[in-house]
């Protein structure tokens, strides 16, 4: 085979990728007003308050509700929330919220808002992978989420949106990002870009590099220098030793000497580490340095009690995502599912994973996007995944992901149990992972034996923990900024009730989606 069928992304892709990045910088208005229309913003005058009365509030912290209740939000922030009834006389936009029920705008801890969902690029879909890009932060804003956490973007792209939704010509939620991904070369994602000869360098002149990439220590010292100046408040690192990809094995792992200057630069800067773990080797290395965040879920082992207890008590978090196992866990691999995996929990994902590739999803992707990921599940029949590698197909292997359904749920549960913070996020943007998906997540953490109460602290109070955010999000209290997801039902009684919000507030700008 040559370079091109061994690298992730071909030639011609690639060339689309950067002709898309030329479009998406140059022409700001792709996926704008037309797009945007029915979602523009409206709020107070300037240094005028906005009243929200008959308010029904969710208290997440512990799962009452406040009834009847007012909020006066002013210059973004929750400045009181009373039961007074509110004065237009003084000049405040008064909007009654008819005993509707709030909760604080939803987090998704684990994203890639850059990354536009598709399992492969289309010679025609330049134009399509530029609008569906941006429409990301408004199908994130539009389910009610109002922060998200980028775990590893197209820094001139992030970049690039965050100025539009700074200004207010893109409807996004605030963005924590690490820029690029801090990864040794070779290892997870496993794109190796500079194999494409000149074109990488042409496409990455446009969107930035998603990947670090060193290859020795000096190298990773100055780039993560660099990475920092972009912004970035956290650090994402990639600790398996093995390849997600059908047809590939092992990949380059930090040495010792590498994760120490890692770990010393994060304390030195204040940053937080997160790290993508789906192997044991990961967990246990993770656990060894002391990380912030594991992010997924592994597929090879059933964790001690012993292990969980060392998890909370050095504050490490997890962010598991368990829908990319559900996604990724590809039945269409097997002419029949091997008999470990006919689990009663297994087989209810599975329909739950067949209802939703074959519902409509226009509010989250663009259908041709849809049509092409759903195609490129055949290649598992076609090819088999032990010879897709060569063939320049690029799939996940569906025995990692069936591994974490059969043994996510357990350990999950058993680090719920210990006390360890668990998050909420969907790792949005790979294939068939579309962004707004996260009350999926919800709806599984739910299936898993979570409580009501317990998903919605998940994706509000315990991501602002993670993101170390707790002082400005995921609460709705005085002097917090002023997040709220307005719905029509009880989340407590009906999770499900998340799913179309009537209204989502971030930082006082209101966006009417249901009403």
């Amino acid at each position: 085979m040559n370079k091109k069928n061994h690298s992730l992304i071909t030639r011609r892709q690639l060339v689309q990728t950067a002709a898309a990045s030329a479009l998406y910088l140059a022409i700001p208005s792709i996926a704008g007003c037309e797009v945007l229309s029915k979602n523009e913003s409206f709020g107070a005058e300037e240094g005028k308050a906005l009243e929200l009365m008959n308010c029904n509030i969710i208290d997440v912290k512990n799962g009452v509700i406040s009834r009847g209740r007012t909020i006066t939000i002013r210059r973004g922030l929750i400045e009181s929330i009373s039961g007074k009834i509110p004065s237009v006389s003084e000049g405040a936009l008064v909007l009654d919220m008819k005993n509707s029920y709030l909760i604080p705008g939803l987090i998704d801890a684990h994203c890639h808002s850059t990354f536009s969902s598709e399992a492969s690029l289309s010679l025609f879909g330049v134009l399509t992978t530029a609008k569906q890009i941006k429409q990301n932060y408004v199908q994130q804003l539009t389910s009610g989420i109002t922060t998200i956490r980028d775990m590893g973007a197209m820094p001139g792209l992030l970049h690039h949106n965050l100025e539009l939704i700074e200004k207010k010509e893109l409807a996004g939620p605030r963005v924590v990002y690490c820029n690029s991904i801090t990864n040794i070369y070779g290892s997870h994602p496993d794109v190796n870009l500079n194999d494409v000869s000149i074109f990488a360098g042409l496409a990455m002149a446009f969107s930035g590099n998603p990947n670090l990439w060193f290859k020795d220590t000096a190298e990773l010292k100055e780039k993560m220098k660099a990475n920092i100046k972009g912004g970035a408040s956290f650090i994402k690192l990639t600790m398996d030793n093995k390849s997600l990809l059908c047809g590939k094995s092992a990949i380059p792992v930090y040495t010792d000497e590498q994760l120490k200057v890692i770990f010393e630069f994060a304390q030195e800067n204040n940053m937080a580490i997160a790290g993508h773990i789906h192997s044991k080797f990961g967990f246990d290395r993770a656990l060894h340095y002391g990380i912030n965040s594991m992010e997924h879920t592994i597929a090879d082992a059933d964790l001690t009690d012993k292990e969980v207890s060392v998890m909370a008590k050095k504050n490490i978090a997890i962010v598991p995502t368990m829908t990319v196992a559900q996604m990724m866990a590809s039945e269409e691999a097997y002419s029949e599912l091997p008999k470990e995996f006919r689990t009663d929990f297994i087989k209810n994902e599975m329909a739950v994973r067949r209802r939703y590739l074959q519902s409509s999803l226009n509010d989250f992707v663009d259908p041709s996007i849809h049509k092409r990921n759903v195609e490129a599940l055949r290649n598992f029949k076609k090819y088999g995944c032990e010879n897709m590698y060569k063939n320049g197909k690029y799939m996940a292997k569906p025995d990692i992901y069936f591994n974490i359904l059969l043994r996510g749920p357990k350990n999950i549960l058993k680090m719920k149990d210990a006390g360890v913070v668990i998050g909420c996020g969907t790792d949005s943007g790979v294939p068939l992972v579309y962004h707004g998906s996260l009350l999926r997540e919800m709806e599984m953490l739910n299936r898993i034996g979570f409580s009501n109460k317990e998903v919605l602290q998940c994706a509000t109070i315990n991501n602002a923990a993670i993101l170390k955010m707790s002082d400005k999000i995921g609460t709705i209290e005085k002097g917090k900024y002023a997040d709220i997801v307005v719905l029509k039902e009880n989340p407590l009684e009906k999770i499900e009730a998340c799913r179309r919000p009537q209204m989502v507030i971030k930082e006082g700008n209101v966006y009417s989606f249901n009403q």
